[in-house]
């Protein structure tokens, strides 16, 4: 009797629990370029294997609000995607589609930089 009631309310506090817990978003800016200098506007930037993404504005810039940064981020534009793993702990990516090339920073300071085979 005991256990069916203790299980009960497990499972009456359960959806509670879930429903009290708020994701914490970060927001993840990026500025993609063509060239140096050369902004890259209407390329488009998605989270890998979903619907979640947007598009840059006429400065090549965007942002996407995500759970976490642990995640595989996919550029599109007129030619090959572009496809890369974001770090933990950023806020904001430069991609320069010319040189292949992808900084992350984090409060303004450069905290990795990475080349990628697209």
């Amino acid at each position: 009797m005991k256990f069916k009631i203790i299980s009960l309310l497990l499972i009456l506090l359960f959806p509670f629990r879930a429903i009290c817990q708020e994701k914490k978003l970060e927001t993840i800016k990026f500025k993609v370029e063509e060239s140096k200098n050369k902004p890259f506007p209407g390329v488009q930037i998605y989270i890998k294997d979903t619907f979640i993404g947007t598009g840059a504005d006429i400065e090549g810039e965007a942002s996407l609000e995500l759970e976490n940064t642990n995640q595989t981020i996919v550029v599109y534009y007129m030619g090959p995607y572009i496809s890369f793993k974001l770090i933990n702990n950023i806020d904001f990516v430069y991609l320069n589609i010319e040189k292949k090339l992808v900084i992350y920073y984090k409060k303004g300071k450069k905290v990795k930089r990475q080349k990628l085979k697209f």
